[in-house]
């Protein structure tokens, strides 16, 4: 039996797509705009297409063709943006344009109709 697949947005150097590659899941891509980030996820999941590039940037047909997964079923898209916009412990700007990745999240869900999603 194929273990699921699931797709990292915001992935940083990889917190959760180790955690969801401990739960049994295969992780066919990751996305990240910081270059470093990059490669520091590339280096911890080498069997991972990580996306050098905004959410903001990409399609899903964009991300379903880099992962390779082509049109077979999407288990799980997660991630968590950027909430410096948000956060009472920072600045909290309302017009921070980081706010306007979480509209992207939902757009890639649309998209990529996974089976499930996780926002976190």
């Amino acid at each position: 039996m194929d273990r699921p697949i699931g797709i990292d947005l915001f992935a940083g150097a990889g917190g959760l797509s180790l955690g969801f590659e401990w739960a049994g899941f295969d992780i066919a891509a990751a996305v990240e705009i910081d270059p470093i980030h990059c490669s520091v996820h590339e280096y911890n999941f080498p069997k991972c297409n990580t996306i050098c590039a905004s959410v903001a940037d990409l399609t899903g047909e964009q991300i379903r063709e880099t992962s390779k997964i082509g049109n077979r079923d999407l288990d799980v898209l997660f991630g968590g943006a950027p909430c410096q916009g948000f956060s009472l412990i920072g600045k909290r700007a309302i017009d921070d344009p980081r706010n306007e990745l979480v509209y992207h999240f939902v757009r890639l869900v649309e998209e990529l109709q996974p089976k499930y999603f996780v926002w976190g």
